[in-house]
């Protein structure tokens, strides 16, 4: 740039072609728009399913071979199977397993405590202590701290008696399973 002389390799492209020849977007559909946020999953990380087979079903659709994520969705009826954040398949889900006792203890913190509970409230108030102390150190840095560790599990099965694929999701405390009826040739 010489003496406020814009060279036309510095331009804008809008500036010299008025309208692209084709859509930014060629299926028309924009990011916001995709089935997985409006279906959004609640979390970022999500238990990894490995799949081996392809798996057809009567249709002629396939599910190729590949690690998934799979994802519990918010009303828990449904498992969603999700390629580089693509929704692949949406799989009904026909049991949901919820651990009652860390379940009383998530939603039932206010009740009388027994000796035991009353040591694991201690214990759990002081992590939380050091872990906002952690929290503010990391926030003066600017860097995200490290999260809390989740149990999360993925699994699927090929049951030859009803020919379908038996998929578990197990996430912190709670397990659901999904089926997938497949064509076996």
């Amino acid at each position: 740039m010489l003496d406020g002389i814009i060279t036309p390799a510095l331009r804008d492209i809008d500036y010299l072609t008025p309208a692209a020849p084709y859509p930014v977007v060629p299926s028309g559909i924009t990011v916001h728009q995709s089935t997985l946020y409006r279906y959004s999953i609640p979390t970022d990380e999500q238990p990894v399913l490995s799949i081996v087979d392809n798996i057809t079903d009567y249709s002629g659709n396939f599910i190729k071979p590949g690690h998934y994520e799979l994802a519990l969705s918010d009303d828990k009826e449904f498992l969603y199977l999700i390629e580089s954040k693509d929704l692949i398949a949406v799989i009904p889900v026909f049991k949901i397993d919820e651990n009652k006792q860390e379940l009383k203890k998530y939603y039932n913190n206010t009740k009388e405590l027994s000796k035991e509970d009353k040591k694991e409230r201690k214990k759990k108030e002081k992590k939380d202590r050091i872990k906002a102390i952690i929290d503010t150190k990391y926030a003066k840095t600017g860097a995200t701290p490290p999260k809390d560790y989740e149990h999360m599990d993925a699994t699927i099965e090929y049951i030859k008696e009803g020919g379908y694929y038996l998929i578990m999701y197990e996430k912190g405390f709670i397990r659901a399973w999904g089926a997938i009826k497949a064509r076996i040739d």
